[in-house]
């Protein structure tokens, strides 16, 4: 059994919060750090550009779904994974065709205990 479950059709796509240029959407999948990482799906029409930045104390995770995602002026295709430690700066993010993809946001995880780690 699930925790939680987030169907589609309960997701809403809003303009990107953050600085950005060009038309880029957000959907938060997850926000509640006890159920597992940060979890928002990006898209970013043609031209889109999020400038360079950080995430302070938090990991970040991207997976490349659709499109032509382009960090720091290489492009990466659909399937791949890029990871950035907590506090580095990276970007800017752009795209020429168009980009959809995840991003997974995690705080400094917590000490591990005996009885926390699952084997």
């Amino acid at each position: 059994m699930y925790d939680q479950e987030i169907l589609a059709s309960q997701v809403k796509a809003d303009r990107f919060p953050f600085p950005c240029e060009g038309d880029v959407t957000l959907a938060v999948r997850n926000k509640n750090y006890t159920l597992g990482p940060v979890m928002v799906h990006i898209v970013m029409k043609p031209g889109s550009t999020i400038p360079a930045h950080k995430h302070e104390g938090m990991a970040e995770a991207l997976y490349v779904l659709e499109g032509d995602f382009i960090n720091e002026g290489k492009q990466y295709l659909p399937g791949t994974s890029l990871h950035v430690k907590a506090g580095k700066q990276h970007g800017p993010h752009s795209t020429k065709r168009a980009a959809r993809y995840s991003f997974f946001g995690r705080t400094k995880p917590r000490q591990a205990t005996p009885t926390s780690v699952i084997l």
